[in-house]
């Protein structure tokens, strides 16, 4: 059993290109033994996806310590009512039992990858606005090495059986992405986790 883990993680934002503010958000932060990074994309753009965005984030990041991943969910989606809405993809990283728990609402895309590898979580179909959900969970192992992207609708893997290889990986990290994605002319978020 590994009791911490040393992780990193690189992150890419761009705002669609009329507005000043991103309608998309996310947040990553490490509570004892658990990394929660959370990608969330509030509906449409501008500055309402971004106050839904940050609503989203906020309340993750308010109970990260103290809430399952599941229970999160669900207090993103009471943060929502009344709002125009957003998706968003959680992930809690438990690194004494090595595990990695994922619960999704919405088109945030998530690859988690192990060796060669690529696993792809499935989302909760929807969004959160304050209506019912009934998000679930899966989990995986994760081993040192292993890694997650994770990226709103804003951008496309061109292949994703590259996100295999060490030198695509280190190319993200730098932001060279054009043979890697395609971006849409939307706000665009990934977030890149080594573990």
């Amino acid at each position: 059993m590994v009791s911490k883990i040393k992780w990193s993680y690189h992150v890419f934002q761009r705002n669609k290109k009329e507005y000043d503010v991103c309608g998309d958000g996310f947040f990553i932060g490490e509570f004892g033994e658990r990394i929660v990074c959370v990608v969330t994309d509030g509906l449409g753009s501008g500055p309402n996806a971004h106050e839904s965005a940050k609503l989203v984030t906020q309340a993750v990041e308010q109970y990260s310590e103290t809430l399952s991943i599941q229970d999160m969910m669900h207090r993103c989606n009471e943060a929502l009512r009344m709002q125009q809405g957003a998706v968003a993809s959680i992930l809690y990283i438990d690194s004494t039992q090595q595990q990695i728990h994922y619960c999704g609402v919405g088109n945030i895309s998530c690859y988690l990858i192990h060796e060669n590898n690529v696993s792809y979580p499935k989302p909760h179909y929807g969004y959160l606005a304050g209506k019912r959900i009934n998000p679930f969970v899966e989990t995986f192992s994760f081993t040192k090495g292993d890694r997650c992207f994770l990226h709103s609708d804003g951008i496309e893997v061109n292949d994703v059986k590259q996100l295999v290889d060490c030198t695509t990986w280190q190319a993200l990290r730098q932001d060279d992405t054009e043979q890697y994605l395609t971006y849409k002319d939307d706000d665009l978020t990934y977030v890149m986790l080594n573990l």
